[in-house]
């Protein structure tokens, strides 16, 4: 029995020492292979955007990295090394060894073994869609640090200045379709280095930061809505289908109800008027971009864009995301009810009958005070009527395509603040199920897009019931509020909130900054997570922002 056992220990210490040397050397490999990957990612977020060799901060970070993670000695390790490089495409790659000592296995001659891993770090972005949701108000022609009383000063002692809407050049296909050139439009003029100067720049250092971290494979589209009480998104909705618009080529309906004015008579060769809300015919204004004006005396209308929504629930203060109404359903897709369809904005045919003073029929003879024409170049200087630049459908675009469209003459600032108007069109833009679902598909033999809103404003909610907008005249349309005018605000911010919502239900990853000393709650409830939600009242400050933005956006990842 002794020398059968004796025997049979030599085979037995073998199997047991291989076991155990080689259960050691798979462990130090592990470590080794998670050292050397935190360390290229290290040096890879610290890295340089010049030259081709490493530079020394990211050669000492990727070291720090590897060594806090690996430990000379673990199981005896000697000769413990790592090396960070830099690749050919910018990206940083490492090499990492050690040598292990055997234990059992030493007995019969077997001696320390030397490891060696490899890894590599890209810092890039997936396939990404980002939609810019932009406030273009008239409080954004201040600068980032006025107070909220120096801006209303400002804003309100300025006499806002015209210009002609101009022609984007590439209104075809799923490009960016510019509202009709040659009508006119207000802005309030710029103080030098104004809010919307450092949009304009923060936007591209957006665009520069992501550039930097994709690579050939990565994809990446851009889009953008601009608001204010209403958005410009009557072509982009005609590119889809006219159909979806009262008017339309294909609609339905052709007709909508407008707080208007009709001759019924005169008095001593001076026209009567009845002053009341009338269905007018819109196909020629939709169609031809201008139309015979009904409410005066040999005058035609141009339409510059500029939308009133589908229906929705007024007086709400809070909205089911199962059951949104139809102006908060992303994936709206309009029928022949001309409640789900858009109709175009007629500033020119509505009138403030009695001055705001009454909400049935008031008659008058010609034109007095008291009967405003809310398309007057007063109302549009003061902002009550808005309609700024076009929005862009999401597309591939150069960094020549982002600077025209923020440096474009029609990306100007004015008007009031409705968040949720810029909120409704921003996820609108981005759904992958609604009427614009074709502009974010994923590219082929890619993964769905991430999809991205960075939302932007320099204020609080501010409706005004004698504002035209997207919901018409609040003061007698009432289709938010139902004549509860004290409660605008609050009908407003639930109806932003309940957009964010949806685009977060939607895999939309919201980011919102604010251009004010902190973030208010609804900005932060908006975002996708506290961290998301951003305020800075530095001009350079929101470009460093932006940036911080889309080097979140890029995903940092082992590619080796």
């Amino acid at each position: 029995m002794l020398i059968m056992t004796a025997a049979m220990l030599v085979p037995l210490v073998t199997f047991s020492g291989c076991a155990v040397d080689s259960a050691r050397l798979y462990f130090v490999k592990a470590r080794l292979q998670q050292a050397c990957d935190a360390g290229v990612l290290a040096g890879r977020k610290f890295i340089s955007t010049s030259g081709t060799t490493l530079d020394a901060t990211a050669s000492a970070q990727a070291t720090a990295f590897f060594n806090n993670n690996f430990h000379s000695g673990l199981f005896g390790t000697t000769g413990v090394a790592f090396t960070p490089g830099k690749t050919s495409d910018g990206q940083v790659s490492g090499t990492a060894r050690a040598t292990v000592p055997m234990t059992l296995m030493s007995m019969f001659g077997i001696s320390a073994q030397q490891l060696s891993v490899t890894c590599e770090a890209r810092f890039d972005v997936a396939d990404t869609d980002v939609i810019f949701v932009l406030d273009t108000t008239g409080s954004m022609a201040c600068l980032p640090n006025d107070s909220d009383s120096t801006c209303s000063s400002y804003v309100g002692a300025t006499n806002a200045v015209s210009y002609t809407r101009p022609a984007d050049g590439s209104a075809s296909g799923n490009d960016s379709v510019a509202g009709y050139p040659g009508s006119t439009g207000y802005y309030v003029p710029e103080k030098s280095g104004s809010r919307i100067a450092a949009l304009r720049t923060a936007v591209l250092s957006f665009f520069d930061t992501l550039a930097t971290a994709s690579d050939p494979s990565t994809h990446i589209r851009y889009g953008f809505v601009t608001y204010t009480s209403t958005v410009n998104a009557g072509k982009a909705i005609m590119s889809v289908s006219s159909a979806y618009m009262v008017g339309g080529t294909n609609s339905p309906n052709k007709s909508w109800n407008y707080q208007t004015r009709y001759q019924y008579g005169t008095s001593n060769g001076t026209p009567q008027w009845r002053y009341q809300q009338l269905a007018l015919d819109v196909s020629n204004l939709v169609n031809n971009a201008s139309s015979t004006d009904p409410t005066k005396v040999s005058a035609t209308s141009q339409w510059a864009g500029c939308i009133e929504e589908a229906a929705t629930t007024a007086g709400a203060g809070s909205f089911s995301l199962a059951a949104l109404p139809n102006d908060l359903n992303p994936d709206l897709t309009p029928t022949s009810n001309i409640a789900t369809q858009w109709k175009p904005m007629w500033p020119d045919v509505i009138y403030a009958r009695n001055g705001f003073g009454g909400t049935g029929t008031a008659t008058s003879n010609g034109d007095s005070s008291n009967h405003p024409n809310i398309g007057a170049p007063s109302y549009l200087q003061d902002g009550y009527v808005s309609c700024g630049k076009p929005v862009a459908r999401l597309k591939t675009m150069t960094r020549s395509d982002v600077s025209a469209y923020v440096n474009a003459a029609d990306f100007r600032p004015i008007g009031g603040t409705y968040h949720d108007i810029g909120m409704i069109w921003g996820t609108r833009l981005l759904s992958p199920s609604g009427i614009f679902a074709g502009d974010t598909v994923a590219w082929p033999g890619h993964s769905a897009p991430n999809r991205v809103i960075v939302f932007l404003t320099d204020g609080d909610m501010a409706p005004n019931s004698a504002i035209y907008g997207l919901y018409g005249i609040e003061y007698y349309d009432r289709r938010v509020t139902n004549g509860s005018f004290g409660n605008a605000r609050q009908y407003h911010n639930a109806r932003f909130l309940a957009e964010c919502s949806a685009a977060k239900s939607r895999n939309i990853s919201v980011w919102t900054v604010s251009i004010a000393p902190g973030v208010s709650s609804e900005m932060r409830s908006c975002a996708t997570t506290s961290a998301q939600a951003l305020s800075t009242t530095d001009g350079t400050g929101l470009s460093t922002t932006f940036a911080t933005i889309a080097k979140q956006v890029a995903m940092l990842r082992i590619s080796k």
